[in-house]
């Protein structure tokens, strides 16, 4: 079978040494690093992943990428920066407000605390007019709209932290015609099943929060055809790699920030890598 070579060429953002990563500390959120070991790989056989297409990057931005070498700000800056720095897809967090609004923020509690220095949730009004972490802009929905209007090249990969169906619900109606730039990651059969019934047409299945076997992810996958499969990390194995490959899905892990794991499971069929601090600059193949 002959092998599809991909150099990735990359910079990495400002200051940033992985030795002295600044990273924001989080607390069970889920999220998970990368990790150097292989021994999920069992065999040299290849399942190459599917070509690069516009549809689908191989890079998204992480938390909306590394801002001032911290991550999982989702903020403004971190948009701009991640853009100025080529990402055009980017994950986000939603949390909801005490008075039931949405804004991008990772959770209320370690987040929170580093964030607007006070863990808790809080209403709209509190979260806008709090002391903000290096003074960066947090974003409500409206202000998250605000941008995507005026990035017509730009989609957002939605991590609900807060219920997945009222908020999908409330952001296909509010986003309007911005809707079809949202990408909302499913965690559950059941809420993929939810988010096509919406009127989503790109939708995620995201596995961190799922528990079944791989012959029934596989059985779902090739049933679906979801827009694309998100797994942690620390949890790839070769039979879901290579078999999500040889149906034509595109597969993605998180969270990655070593080079050297994304290739190594690239030759396997990971498409691509949610990451923090990896900027697309050019793709050869």
């Amino acid at each position: 079978m002959k092998k599809i070579i991909l150099t990735f060429v990359l910079i990495l953002c400002t200051a940033v040494l992985f030795s002295c990563e600044k990273d924001i500390p989080t607390e069970n959120t889920g999220d998970t690093e990368a990790v150097s070991s292989y021994d999920t790989v069992e065999n040299e056989t290849l399942h190459p992943a599917p070509a690069i297409d516009g549809e689908h990057p191989a890079l998204i931005a992480h938390g909306g990428g590394a801002v001032y070498g911290y991550r999982l700000t989702n903020s403004l800056e971190a948009l701009d920066s991640s853009y100025a720095n080529g990402f055009r897809f980017f994950e986000l967090d939603f949390e909801v407000t005490s008075d039931g609004q949405y804004v991008l923020l990772h959770d209320w509690d370690s987040m929170a605390g580093r964030m607007l220095f006070r863990r808790g949730n809080m209403s709209l009004d509190e979260f806008n007019s709090a002391e903000k972490f290096a003074s960066l802009n947090l974003l409500d929905l409206e202000g998250l709209l605000e941008w995507l209007d005026g990035h017509e090249d730009c989609y957002i990969i939605t991590d609900g932290k807060c219920g997945n169906e009222p908020f999908l619900a409330r952001l296909y109606e509010g986003a309007g015609k911005l809707s079809e730039r949202f990408i909302p990651q499913a965690y559950s059969y059941a809420e993929y099943e939810m988010a096509k019934n919406i009127g989503f047409e790109r939708v995620i299945l995201t596995l961190y929060r799922m528990n079944d076997t791989e012959e029934g992810l596989l059985y779902f996958a090739e049933a679906q055809k979801p827009w694309a499969i998100t797994i942690p990390s620390s949890v790839l194995t070769q039979t879901l790699v290579s078999g999500f490959a040889e149906l034509g899905i595109y597969t993605y892990a998180h969270t990655v920030n070593d080079l050297t794991f994304f290739e190594e499971w690239h030759k396997y069929g990971l498409y691509g890598i949610y990451t923090d601090y990896f900027c697309p600059v050019k793709w050869v193949y």
